[in-house]
């Protein structure tokens, strides 16, 4: 499921807002961290977070609908071309879109970041996001929500690697993973507010960001989109295979 530019609102009935976390949903969780950190041991790094909660918005903008290794190599280009986020703040949205374009989505990306840089200097009169060190997660949350482009994911993402909250942002892969194990329900719904807060609620504060960090490694490395690598998956044992198709190779 592809990951979008803009928010979105937890829309529906009551019933709609009941994230469907399935059986054991909380004892499955803290077993597949278990076996993920086993495999993986948390490579952060492999990631290319930043520690500028500025600088990881607009990586995480640019991380949207393509895989990590052109996000990476994207966001080089970009830094290249514009050291200094005033130098996209003054490029023409065409300019900033010209670099950006290995990495899919091009001309929206462009037009998102520079919004969202209109919006920081509106905000806080510079383009910096360190003001947010000082407020509570809920407040910095809701103030990242209200960027253009950041969605729940996007902000927490900021809120964990910048600001080093204990909180869980379920990415693409995340949902993928979690559905095709069986530990949420097949007709989940990725954007729902309360899936993602059912899932962060789940699962301890202290084990939220080596969680993160392998799910996201898992997902780019083996559980992925099409035609994910099962027979080499390290939690095979635990997995309910739901939504692959029986002609894959399992």
């Amino acid at each position: 499921m592809a990951e979008q530019l803009t928010d979105s609102t937890d829309a529906g009935t009551t019933k709609d807002r009941v994230a469907p976390l399935l059986r054991n949903a909380r004892r499955r969780l803290l077993e597949l961290d278990s076996m993920l950190q086993g495999a993986y041991g948390a490579p952060e790094a492999a990631l290319g977070n930043k520690r500028s909660p500025l600088n990881e918005a607009v990586y995480i903008l640019l991380s949207y609908q393509t895989n990590l290794r052109k996000s990476k190599l994207v966001w080089r280009q970009l830094r290249s071309c514009f050291p200094r986020w005033e130098d996209v703040e003054r490029a023409p949205v065409t300019r900033v879109a010209a670099v950006l374009r290995q990495g899919g989505l091009h001309r929206q990306k462009a037009r998102v970041i520079k919004a969202l840089l209109a919006k920081v200097r509106n905000a806080f009169g510079e383009l910096s996001l360190e003001a947010l060190r000082e407020e509570s997660d809920e407040r910095a949350e809701r103030i990242l929500t209200q960027l253009p482009g950041l969605s729940w994911k996007g902000a927490r993402c900021v809120l964990l690697y910048s600001l080093d909250r204990d909180v869980f942002p379920v990415d693409v892969n995340t949902f993928r993973i979690l559905k095709r194990i069986g530990i949420i329900g097949a007709d989940s719904v990725y954007r729902r507010r309360s899936l993602h807060d059912r899932l962060q609620e789940a699962i301890p504060p202290l084990r939220r960001r080596q969680f993160h960090v392998n799910l996201v490694i898992h997902g780019q490395r083996t559980c992925l989109p099409l035609n994910p690598k099962c027979t080499a998956c390290v939690v095979r044992p635990i997995c309910n295979m739901t939504g692959l198709r029986a002609s894959i190779e399992c």
